[in-house]
């Protein structure tokens, strides 16, 4: 009989405690699908990237998406290196720094994994600097 009573206590002080967090209004799930999509991607979607310089990347998605990575460490080989492997961590989709790792290849035929430390979307302006579309180029004669 009493652990019922003090069962009951508890559950009902947990729910007078969650009762003010659960009253908060939810944002419409429109703008929660959207917000998601604007700031994550998944590692396969990744077309391409730059070397912006010793700790920085940018990655290309395609559709005029793109972004920035910032490495916690600097890696030797990054601005010669012909090929980056992005790993996600813990998941499919990459929406904070924790979420993915850089894994460079060595010269000397190994590779090396560097951590993320922090990540951004490039704005469209942004992205049209990093990667100039064909038709804005113009012919060097």
């Amino acid at each position: 009989m009493q652990r019922s009573v003090l069962l009951a206590c508890a559950l009902g002080l947990a729910a007078g405690l969650a009762a003010p967090a659960l009253a908060q209004t939810p944002a419409p799930a429109g703008k929660a699908k959207s917000g998601t999509a604007d700031r994550c991607f998944f590692a396969d979607q990744i077309r391409g990237y730059q070397v912006v310089d010793d700790r920085t990347l940018n990655v290309d998605l395609g559709r005029k998406e793109a972004f920035q990575l910032t490495l916690l460490n600097t890696p030797f080989d990054l601005d010669v290196a012909n090929r980056i492997g992005i790993k996600s961590r813990g998941g499919s989709w990459i929406c904070s720094p924790l979420d993915a790792s850089v894994i460079v290849p060595e010269v000397t035929g190994s590779s090396r994994s560097y951590r993320v430390s922090a990540m951004r979307k490039l704005t469209p302006e942004e992205y049209a600097a990093a990667w100039p579309s064909v038709k804005s180029k113009k012919p060097k004669s």
